[in-house]
């Protein structure tokens, strides 16, 4: 469970190569720039396992790269864990996730 104060935020998408660490850097150096890291969890994870130990997309990087965003991941799956809230980027991902027990919580966002 989470601490009283401190969020999490986990982005998901269906090989975590692409979209969901993308989302993860981005939001990271949101919260940094903000001085707010210490009270957020943040991670990105795979419903599927195609590209888990896989670098991001090298055009996410190059991406992330050209805005000055730092991206350091390698794909894994979603672990069963407690996260304050989770998006999701597709209904098939959201229904993955609560089909499989994967995830339950009540604030899941699909995006």
């Amino acid at each position: 469970m989470a601490e009283p104060g401190f969020k999490s935020v986990l982005f998901v998408c269906l090989g975590n190569i692409c979209r969901s660490p993308i989302a993860e850097a981005v939001f990271r150096k949101l919260v940094t720039d903000q001085n707010i890291s210490d009270n957020w969890r943040i991670d990105s994870a795979a419903t599927s396992t195609y590209e888990v130990g896989n670098p991001p997309d090298y055009r996410g990087q190059s991406c992330m790269k050209k805005h000055g965003i730092p991206m350091s991941h390698v794909a894994r799956q979603v672990p069963y864990m407690n996260f304050t809230c989770v998006f999701c980027y597709s209904g098939p991902l959201t229904a993955a996730l609560f089909l499989t027990g994967m995830w339950a919580v009540p604030q899941t966002q699909e995006l």
